[in-house]
């Protein structure tokens, strides 16, 4: 699929970055605390520390009667590899636990594990760029997922002026194998989010999640709106993140209307 971009519009985006340089470069010192730069660097997924995100996300109405709850609890944790001196490798694992309650009955799903990965640059200031393979592992049961194994590619840019992060991560997913149970891999996943770290640290993020599967034609979009302080816990500059999400689009079995986030970031090593 190409995307034909209007030349005029790519012109006066590149006019808004080089402004933004500008500014950024004028600033001589920082006021920003070591833990609001250690806040702004867990905003973004491609900077070259290790990151051990643990996300809780509680989703309601979900299934063709709307009478479900989830409460989907998350671990992606962000390892970068040296490949060289000049070169880097993101290991992006991300493991996905469902809990989901209806009535009486409760059902734990165990989504497919996914891995992305992101090759890089090793030194960036303002930009982080990065792209690499994709795999999707087939689910245990149609329960949990699809069945078929998902190969393809993640991609990753941001940018990065003080206090700011702006950008997006995503993967597209191509589904290998007949087993259609459970659904296809095929699909994309896009996730844009622009944050902005104060000097004493306070987070303020606004993210979207946004899926589509291919052989459904249905797509799935969740706003986030999150705040929260970076602190030095034990040594660690541990981030504490809470807020509401929305759900703009939707499809018949997902989840709908508000939900809320929490999630807790630790960055190593001290």
């Amino acid at each position: 699929m190409f995307v034909l971009i209007n030349p005029l519009k790519l012109g006066i985006f590149l006019a808004l970055l080089g402004l933004s340089y500008f500014a950024f470069s004028q600033t001589s010192e920082s006021t920003m605390s070591e833990e609001a730069k250690s806040a702004q660097k867990m905003q973004n997924r491609l900077y070259p520390q290790i990151q051990l995100p643990i996300t809780y996300n509680y989703n309601q109405k979900l299934g063709a009667s709307n009478q479900s709850q989830q409460n989907q609890y998350g671990f992606n944790p962000i390892i970068p590899v040296v490949l060289g001196e000049d070169l880097q490798l993101i290991v992006n694992p991300m493991f996905t636990l469902n809990h989901n309650t209806n009535d009486q009955q409760v059902t734990n799903q165990a989504q497919p594990m996914q891995l992305a990965t992101f090759i890089a640059p090793v030194y960036a200031k303002l930009f982080y760029v990065g792209i690499g393979p994709y795999l999707q592992l087939p689910a245990t049961n149609i329960n949990n997922g699809s069945k078929q194994t998902g190969l393809g590619v993640s991609a990753g840019a941001f940018f990065t002026p003080e206090h700011w992060v702006i950008g997006a991560a995503m993967y597209n997913s191509w589904g290998i194998g007949n087993n259609m149970l459970g659904g296809s891999a095929n699909l994309i996943n896009v996730q844009p989010s622009i944050s902005y770290t104060t000097d004493t640290a306070w987070t303020y993020n606004l993210g979207s999640q946004l899926t589509y599967n291919y052989d459904a034609k249905a797509a799935t979009n969740q706003l986030t709106f999150s705040g929260g302080k970076t602190v030095n816990l034990f040594g660690y500059h541990t981030q504490i993140q809470a807020g509401p999400t929305y759900m703009v689009t939707t499809t018949p079995t997902s989840a709908k209307g508000f939900g809320g986030f929490l999630g807790i970031t630790v960055l190593l090593p001290k």
